[in-house]
């Protein structure tokens, strides 16, 4: 038994510096505990005292304890050693003196609510005391502030509600033992006790029943009926106990005599001289072994939860990484090894399909594509721009054999509309590769540590792939003004000599294709003037070529924007920060690592968590071996 509760308590003390309490923590409502509820001036603070067998409870009218208390109370096998208590908030020294526990309970009961609205206020928020005697069970108990119905002496107005949900917090679980103490010279059907107990344990598997006050019942009245199970059924039962009066308490009358005095009281009423189930020595047998027998049975349970907690602690902490220190050659390590991951996700989404390469592609294949396709080419080839372009072009000297001025101009003209799509596509893939960029940085969580490091790692990004779009605009630029800086002569001839039937009728003749999908040479201008005719069959000539110009735009903008700009962004991403880091100091290297505050403060955190719970872990097993 001894171990058992031994094993509970260095349980709930781990609880404790972890910062958890009943209905936060899983660990705290996995640990069974008997917890004693009951309304004010029920007589909970007496059954508790004299279970101890000692006075160690603040005492008073209306809501004494405001805080639960948790008391875990330790057998000691020599019948001399000195009892006293330790709190856990003062671990280390011991309290031998019990008006002294009573006054440090009041202490930090106030300390903790001192800034509280209300001079009565209550928290959940437990304090923990153990109790090591000769004189008391191995047990732990958690005593509840007192349930009222009307808020009294400056209590806050929520006082009532407050107060119940203190309670159903920490008897909510299924491993908590419910003592529901209830005066047994009060209607039992009103018992705060016994409502809220019904409410979370609506079957009674968990709830053991304490009647109070049974010497001061009406005359002739008992409670025999519900002692024997026959009213108000339990399924743990009900103990009767008799507890020292005020006037008892005033004579200084000590723990043994209360419980001789006890003894004398049910030895000599006949109601309950054949009940084995009063007094508080059965109370607290009962209660031990009771309790032995949960924590027994819920061990499995309790083990299987804690090794999960540490296996997923391991991995968070895995996850945040571990602590930055060390010397220039680890941190440098570090800081590369980052790079490299960013850049091999930055390549891993780029050649992942949607999402990555997948929309550059939609540049190319659809995107650019549309821009040309929607070119107002038409407004160039029109009848009357082609008749003032040529006139234009001629001056004053007209064009004798074929107005080449006027071609020219006329394809610059439509060369000048292909700029701007052409531009646009490389903006578009740079903006997605941007965007890549951010997506990679995301993707590797050991850098979301280091804000300085990724802010470093976007900004040299940006700057490589600024460069490289510079590159690809240059190169596209040049491709489309290569096509006006030297036009296809021969593309002329073969049109000139296509239309005069120069070749030989029985070679198939050369189809050229004008911007709307007409076929050029089996085309009519019938019903036009000759030198609307003529106009025409200019504009026809144009469109064919800038047909051509813009076939070949579509293949070789998309290869100069993916040689440019692609190929060296997935080669080269971060080659110059790791060059430059390269050649930092160590306190350089330092300031890059300088990690996300809130990252170092969850690392710790789950550093202290884990470590306890692995301290819990092998509690466990110590006691299992």
């Amino acid at each position: 038994m001894e171990r058992v509760v031994g094993l509970i308590n260095k349980l709930q003390q781990i609880c404790t510096q972890l910062g958890d309490t009943a209905g936060n923590s899983i660990l705290v409502d996995k640990l069974s505990s008997i917890v004693v509820v009951g309304g004010q001036s029920s007589g909970k603070s007496s059954v508790l005292e004299a279970v101890v067998g000692r006075d160690f409870l603040p005492r008073g009218t209306g809501i004494v304890t405001r805080r639960p208390l948790v008391l875990n109370l330790v057998h000691v096998d020599d019948e001399k050693a000195a009892e006293y208590g330790e709190f856990m908030h003062k671990q280390g020294q011991k309290f031998f003196d019990f008006d002294k526990i009573r006054q440090e309970i009041e202490d930090e009961t106030e300390r903790l609510l001192r800034n509280q609205p209300g001079s009565k206020a209550v928290s959940p928020v437990p304090i923990y005391l153990t109790v090591y005697s000769p004189l008391v069970p191995n047990l732990t108990l958690v005593d509840m502030p007192g349930l009222t119905k009307v808020p009294i002496d400056g209590q806050p107005l929520s006082i009532v509600q407050d107060l119940e949900e203190m309670c159903r917090q920490y008897i909510k679980g299924d491993n908590a033992i419910i003592l529901a103490v209830t005066p047994a010279n009060a209607d039992l059907a009103t018992s705060d006790a016994l409502r809220i107990a019904r409410e979370v344990d609506p079957t009674g598997d968990r709830t053991i029943g304490v009647l109070t006050k049974v010497d001061i019942m009406d005359k002739g009245t008992d409670c025999r009926e519900i002692l024997l199970g026959k009213s108000l059924r339990l399924k743990h039962g009900w103990v009767a106990v008799v507890n020292r009066g005020q006037a008892d308490i005033n004579k200084k009358m000590t723990m043994n005599e209360a419980r001789g005095k006890e003894n004398e009281f049910f030895k000599g009423v006949d109601s309950y001289r054949d009940l084995d189930n009063t007094g508080t020595d059965y109370l607290s047998k009962k209660l031990s072994t009771h309790l032995i027998n949960e924590i027994t049975r819920k061990l499995p349970e309790i083990q299987s939860y804690i090794d999960k907690t540490v296996h997923d602690y391991q991995s968070q902490l895995k996850a945040l990484g571990h602590d930055v220190t060390g010397n220039r050659g680890k941190m440098l390590h570090l800081i590369l090894t980052i790079c490299q991951k960013v850049e091999k996700a930055f390549n891993k989404i780029m050649d992942g399909g949607e999402g990555g390469g997948e929309r550059v592609l939609e540049v190319f294949d659809v995107k650019l594509k549309e821009a040309i396709h929607k070119l107002p080419f038409d407004k160039i080839l029109t009848l009357k721009n082609v008749r003032n372009t040529i006139n234009e072009a001629d001056g004053y000297q007209p064009h004798i054999i074929a107005p080449e001025a006027g071609y020219r101009r006329l394809i610059e003209d439509g060369l000048t509309l292909l700029r701007d799509p052409s531009a646009r596509a490389v903006e578009q893939t740079h903006q997605i590769l941007k965007s890549i960029v951010t997506q990679a940085i995301n993707e590797v969580t050991e850098l979301q540590r280091f804000v300085n490091l990724k802010s470093e790692i976007l900004a040299h990004s940006a700057v490589t792939l600024d460069r490289l779009k510079e590159s690809s605009e240059a190169t596209v630029r040049t491709l489309v003004d290569m096509e006006g800086s030297y036009l296809s002569a021969n593309f002329f001839r073969e049109i000139v000599a296509a239309e005069s039937f120069s070749y030989d009728p029985s070679r198939p003749k050369p189809q050229f294709v004008t911007l709307t999908g007409e076929i050029l040479l089996e085309k009519r201008y019938d019903g036009l003037s000759a030198a609307d005719a003529h106009l025409a069959r200019i504009s026809d000539h144009v469109s064919a070529y800038l047909q051509i110009v813009r076939s070949q735009l579509l293949a070789t903008v998309p290869k100069a924007v993916v040689h440019c700009t692609v190929v060296p962004a997935k080669d080269n991403l971060l080659a110059e920060l790791q060059e430059e880091v390269a050649g930092k100091e160590e306190d350089q290297l330092r300031r890059l690592l300088n990690e996300n505050e809130e990252v170092a403060r969850q690392r710790d955190s789950l550093q202290k968590r884990l470590t306890l719970m692995e301290r819990a872990a092998r509690e466990i097993m110590q006691f299992r071996v």
